[in-house]
């Protein structure tokens, strides 16, 4: 986890990137929202229930949403919250915050859809809706940071009542996925890379990393650091196959 929080600017950029609000999403794994409206910027104490945190204040001092929201559930102001501090004032339009800018799920939904970004299938940098199975309504957010097929995984604020990373799967939980405005122009300023190994997807990508790993063809840094991207992974894999097609003629 950090060990300070950052500071207004330090992301501040013109170039949105899903890799910059990945970046900074992943800064605040194990962040717990607090029982009052103290103990903000701590990770872990006042830890409660109450609905407070760090994210909903900083935008509501810079009125962000129409309304106050410090004490109201608070996935949606997290989501926000990560792009505000990369584009600042921009964050609404590459959010597609076209309305009067309500922090529920329902209307920020509706904004993407209003400008045909909403999808059924995810990519790296997406907003994540979850689908209440009561009404069918999304009802809960997040922020996808890596694909592998039908399961995707996010980071998420106020799941469990914290920030957390969470491993998710297509079906009818899904109620679709937000694309925001980014504007990076390349394939490689959206990698998002995995650091060690509990940071791959789990199924068919983690078991062939630990495979690649046994079989000493990956070996990464030392302490468990692999620092492997999907397309890395991917052609690693691919020449694997060549080799072992090779060794069967």
């Amino acid at each position: 986890m950090p060990t300070e929080i950052i500071k207004d600017g330090d992301f501040s950029t013109m170039n949105i990137t899903p890799k910059q609000v990945l970046t900074l999403a992943a800064k605040y794994i194990g962040y717990r929202e607090k029982a009052s409206d103290k103990d903000l910027y701590s990770f872990e104490d006042n830890a409660g229930r109450g609905n407070f945190t760090m994210f909903q204040a900083e935008l509501d001092k810079a009125k962000f949403w129409n309304t106050p929201k410090n004490g109201y559930e608070w996935c949606t102001s997290f989501v926000a919250w990560c792009f505000y501090r990369v584009a600042g004032s921009e964050a609404k339009d590459i959010l597609c915050l076209t309305g009067p800018y309500g922090a529920s799920c329902v209307s920020w939904a509706k904004y993407y859809a209003g400008q045909a970004r909403l999808f059924t299938k995810p990519q790296v940098g997406d907003q994540y809706f979850q689908r209440d199975s009561r009404d069918g309504l999304p009802c809960h957010t997040g922020i996808v940071e890596s694909v592998n097929g039908n399961t995707f995984v996010t980071i998420e604020g106020n799941y469990g009542n914290a920030v957390q990373r969470v491993t998710r799967y297509l079906g009818s939980t899904v109620y679709g996925f937000g694309r925001p405005k980014y504007t990076a122009e390349s394939e490689d300023e959206e990698m998002v890379r995995w650091s060690k190994i509990e940071d791959v997807p789990e199924g068919f990508y983690r078991d062939t990393v630990r495979q690649l790993m046994q079989d000493g063809i990956i070996k990464g840094k030392g302490n468990g650091v692999i620092d492997l991207t999907e397309d890395m992974l991917r052609v690693t894999i691919y020449n694997k196959r060549m080799v072992e097609m090779m060794l069967e003629k």
